[in-house]
C-alpha cells in the first residue's frame, strides 16, 4: 500500500473539492484574519454558551499560516487517494467532517471557557490518519517523512504524544486535543463499524414453515392421544389449515 502524493487531477472528487477549499479558506484567513477566525473558527465559549454550531465545521478550512495549511492539505492529498476510493466519496466526506466535529466537540469539552480562535484541518486529518492505520495496520509509512514505521505504530505513537501533550498543558499554540479528538473518532467510528457489521442479522420465520410446524405438532398430539387430546382452538387451527390446503382434517 503506497502512503504518497498524486497529481491534483488524479486526486478523487471529494478530496479534490476538500483541498480546493481548504486552499480557499487559507486566503480568506490572510484576507479577513482574527475576524474571521472569531466567526468561522472554532471558539469554545462562542460554540457552547452561544451555540454557535457551524464552528464544528468550518474551522475547519482555515488555516493560520502557509506551512500549517500545506501540512493538511498535503496530508489530505496523499490520503485521500487511498481512502476515498475505498469508502466510497459519500462515506468519506461524512467520516472527513465528522472526525472534524468530534474534534471540535472534545475541543469546546476541554476548554469550555476559552475565548482563542482553534482553526485547520488537524483533527480531520487525524482521523484519516486513524482510518489509514485501521484499514492498513502494516502498510509501512514515514512518520513525518523521515522515520519508516507501521501504519499501526504510527497512530499509537501519534496518539501517544497528542495524548501527553494535551494533560501536560504545555500553552502551545498548537490544540493537541484536538488532534487527539479527531484521532479517536476515526477509530471509533470504523471499530464501531466492524462490530456493527459482525452482529447477527435476525431474520423473521418464514410464515408457511412456521404454520406446517405447528401442524406437525398437532397431528403429533393426535397420534399419541387421540383427537380428544386437542383443545377447541387447536382443532380450528387444524380445520383452517386442511381448508386452506383443499382438504378437511
Amino acid at each position: 500500500m503506497r502512503f504518497s502524493a498524486a497529481p491534483l487531477n488524479e486526486l478523487p472528487p471529494v478530496t479534490k473539492a476538500l483541498a480546493v477549499l481548504i486552499f480557499a479558506g487559507w486566503l480568506a484567513e490572510l484576507a479577513f484574519g482574527f475576524k474571521l477566525n472569531f466567526y468561522f473558527g472554532l471558539v469554545p465559549f462562542n460554540f457552547i454558551g452561544q451555540l454557535w454550531l457551524w464552528q464544528a465545521f468550518t474551522y475547519i478550512f482555515i488555516h493560520a499560516d502557509f506551512w500549517h495549511f500545506l501540512f493538511n492539505a498535503l496530508l489530505l492529498w496523499m490520503l485521500g487517494r487511498t481512502l476515498e476510493p475505498d469508502m466510497g466519496p459519500r462515506k468519506f466526506l461524512l467520516y472527513f467532517l465528522g472526525c472534524g466535529a468530534a474534534a471540535a466537540l472534545l475541543t469546546a469539552a476541554w476548554e469550555p471557557g476559552s475565548l482563542r480562535p482553534v482553526i485547520g484541518a488537524s483533527g480531520a486529518v487525524y482521523g484519516l490518519l486513524g482510518a489509514f492505520a485501521y484499514l492498513y495496520p502494516n502498510a509501512q509509512v514515514n512518520f513525518y517523512f523521515l522515520f519508516p514505521m507501521s501504519a499501526r505504530s504510527m497512530a499509537i505513537l501519534l496518539g501517544t504524544i497528542e495524548f501527553v501533550m494535551t494533560l501536560s498543558h504545555s500553552g502551545s499554540k498548537i490544540s493537541s486535543v484536538t488532534h487527539l479528538g479527531g484521532l479517536a473518532a476515526g477509530l471509533l467510528w470504523l471499530w464501531g463499524e466492524r462490530r456493527w457489521r459482525e452482529l447477527p442479522v435476525y431474520e423473521a420465520p418464514d410464515p408457511a414453515i412456521k404454520e406446517k410446524a405447528e401442524v406437525d405438532r398437532l397431528l403429533e398430539k393426535i397420534s399419541a392421544g387421540g383427537q380428544a387430546s386437542l383443545s377447541r382452538s387447536e382443532l380450528a387451527r387444524l380445520d383452517e389449515y386442511a381448508k386452506k390446503k383443499g382438504g378437511r382434517a
